[in-house]
């Protein structure tokens, strides 16, 4: 009998599948990471760009004494909107006259029409208080307003 075959063994086979499989296993933990964390970078750029236009017409308005510029419909006339709804049940808007939700027709005029509305913003003038209407879940927390994304770390 010849011993001299050559070849893959058995185990050299399972310890390459092994390392392969931690390999892609800390691959895809990191490409997750790193996904939402481009995403949670996107809805701020989105939502500072709505802030800097919510600046300058409150600006416009001040100056002009007159609120007739404001883009958007006032949240107290709103209804059925599940989204708003449900922003509104968590309590950080208070008095919904002051805050108005932006329309893919708002943001154009805004001269931000590469903004995707399908989320929706609410916005408030007098603050330039901007709220992303679906959140940002993180570590089971869910993040609205802008000024709280800020301060978000993705694991």
């Amino acid at each position: 009998m010849n011993n001299n075959q050559k070849g893959i063994t058995i185990v050299s086979l399972v310890i390459t599948i092994i390392i392969l499989l931690i390999i892609g296993g800390i691959t895809v933990t990191v490409g997750t990471g790193v996904i939402k964390q481009a995403t949670l970078k996107n809805i701020n750029t989105n939502m500072m760009l709505i802030q800097a236009k919510t600046k300058t017409i409150a600006e416009q308005a001040k100056f002009n004494n007159n609120q007739d510029n404001y883009k958007g419909t006032s949240l107290s006339e709103v209804s059925g909107n599940k989204k708003v709804d449900k922003v509104l049940e968590t309590g950080i808007i208070e008095d919904t006259s002051k805050y108005y939700l932006l329309s893919q027709e708002d943001l154009i005029s805004m001269g931000l029409e590469k903004i995707d509305i399908e989320d929706g913003y609410i916005v408030n003038y007098e603050t330039e208080e901007v709220i992303y209407v679906k959140g940002y879940e993180n570590d089971g927390v869910t993040y609205y307003k802008l000024n709280d994304m800020k301060n978000v770390v993705v694991k």
